[in-house]
């Protein structure tokens, strides 16, 4: 008698497989849906409190859910490529007869009348939602904490940040709560906690995936827009759900997708493929573990066949500087109206307060940074807030030359693909982000850009690279993260991956073969794990 997953694992062990794992089981008839299900929910029992990634279960409904699969399963008919898997959500997609709070006490009744868009497709392709994933007040902070749910810590060592705003998700997928997230992304908010959790990520070309249904802390600023994007343990995982979704489904009910399907990344050899690479991009530079992380996946590349050229990166600090200037464009008018009677978290409060700064006294205060030696944050403080019209089309002009720009780059250096780090910095202390935003240069990079970029494990931080090296840090932030970096020890790193507009293929081939190369050194921060003190 063929012996199923459950007798070889038990039901306790199936949390450990990855998504496509899980549907190999299920076509082999080797577990069932409801099995599944009960094992996650169990899982999140066990684990759930210690890191408070799924905020709102669905358990009920995923129990039927998965009971009509297994039927239909029994009866032959398929209900799509993730027929019959569980899966979780960020908490800022519209999932139909649940609140999308976006972390604010006043939506905490809401309840949406409608799925969104990708959503429905996720469902549509056979998915079960299992239930939904915390994230910080109005998304916009690198951690995930909010008064209606609370923190969401970091598996790797609860005294951490799981990164923001998807970092629920990342939680709750790294500790093998759910398989399969659905994140958003407009300044790394996939991106930043697959690094720091451990897992993969991909932040799509904007309207790769729908947003109608996906809500902001900034509905109708278009000028760095957000993207839905996948996160799992496995690139694998993120590659069958890229492709398992129907553009063209997706199209007819909101237009601004385009019905264009993802290639298979299987099809791409990395053989004769050129990647530029660079580990510093000339504004921040990482801390040495990320820089070791670089050159290990440069290596990995290089054994696959790729041609690794040096590459330079276009106007880094004119991209955080402009992102942040558009962002902040209504001198924080939309979010105070969101907030309107809330208790504002601490770490969005020195971003509200810097943009609600009146002009006249922006320049002086600027210079006293300066003249303190913070010059990176008094570039900062004047580019936050209000801006006329005029200002505002420049801002959107400026943004478009330099997308521009940076194709020619690629152009000019012939490359197919990029790798860089995600991030300055390996998972920072809990509430401590407010005063770190300038590390995201590279992730602000390519929303700003409109590469597609992805996140994928590498390494953990090596106890030898806990302490600051080179010279004695300069400025604030440059002192700020090396405080942070002594207690990185054990901590994930990833790689960041990215590809021309509309690439997810060669995004998804490059992070496959990193994490081929990666995944046998003992340094890799393979998951799930169990929470760790």
């Amino acid at each position: 008698m063929t012996r199923s997953v459950c007798d070889i694992l038990g039901p306790m062990k199936l949390h450990q497989l990855d998504a496509t794992a899980l549907l190999a089981a299920l076509a082999k008839g080797e577990t069932s849906s409801v099995e599944i299900v009960s094992a996650l929910i169990e899982r999140r029992r066990a684990v759930g409190d210690k890191v408070g990634a799924i905020v709102l279960p669905l358990d009920d409904g995923a129990r039927k859910a998965a009971e009509s699969a297994d039927a239909a399963r029994r009866r032959g008919d398929t209900l799509g490529p993730l027929h019959g898997l569980p899966m979780t959500i960020k908490d800022n997609f519209e999932v139909v007869g649940t609140p999308a709070t976006l972390g604010v006490e006043s939506r905490r009744h809401h309840q949406s009348q409608h799925d969104a868009v990708t959503v429905a497709a996720l469902k549509a392709a056979g998915a079960i939602v299992l239930g939904k994933t915390n994230i910080p007040q109005l998304l916009l902070v690198q951690e995930s904490d909010n008064a209606i749910y609370g923190t969401t810590n970091n598996p790797w060592n609860l005294g951490k940040s799981p990164g923001g705003s998807s970092g629920g998700e990342g939680a709750a997928i790294a500790t093998g709560q759910s398989p399969l997230g659905l994140g958003s992304d407009i300044g790394g908010s996939i991106r930043i906690p697959a690094h720091f959790c451990g897992i993969a990520g991909l932040k799509p070309t904007v309207d790769r995936w729908s947003t109608r249904g996906m809500l902001g802390g900034l509905d109708g600023q278009e000028v760095v827009r957000a993207a839905a994007g996948p996160m799992a343990r496995t690139v694998r995982d993120l590659q069958l759900v890229m492709t398992a979704l129907d553009p063209t489904w997706q199209a007819r009910r909101d237009p601004a997708v385009l019905p264009l399907r993802v290639e298979d990344p299987s099809q791409i050899s990395l053989r004769g493929l050129r990647i530029g690479w660079f580990a510093d991009d000339g504004f921040m530079a990482p801390c040495p573990a990320i820089v070791r992380a670089v050159a290990q996946a440069k290596a990995i590349l290089q054994a696959a066949g790729a041609h690794l050229v040096d590459f330079r990166p276009v106007s880094p600090a004119d991209l955080i500087y402009l992102w942040m200037a558009v962002i902040s464009s209504d001198a924080a008018t939309t979010l105070q109206g969101q907030l309107a009677g809330e208790t504002v978290c601490k770490q969005l409060v020195p971003t509200l307060q810097a943009a609600r700064l009146p002009d006249l006294l922006k320049p002086a205060v600027a210079r006293v940074l300066s003249l303190k030696g913070d010059a990176r944050l008094g570039r900062l403080l004047k580019s936050l807030g209000r801006k006329p019209v005029e200002e505002l089309w420049r801002l959107t002009a400026q943004r478009t030359q330099l997308r521009r720009s940076e194709l020619d780059a690629w152009n000019e250096a012939n490359v197919d693909a990029v790798i860089c780090p995600p991030h300055v910095l390996p998972a920072m202390p809990l509430g401590t982000s407010g005063d770190l935003t300038l590390t995201l240069s590279y992730m602000f990079r390519y929303v700003m850009l409109n590469f597609p970029a992805g996140v994928v494990p590498m390494t953990r931080v090596a106890p030898s690279e806990t302490s600051w090296q080179g010279p004695p840090p300069f400025d604030g932030i440059a002192k700020r993260c090396a405080e942070v970096v002594l207690g990185s020890a054990g901590l994930p790193v990833g790689v960041q991956v990215v590809a021309r507009p509309y690439r997810e293929d060669v995004t998804l081939a490059v992070m496959a073969a990193i994490e081929a190369g990666a995944k046998s050194d003992p340094t890799y921060p393979t998951t799930p794990i169990d929470p760790v003190l």
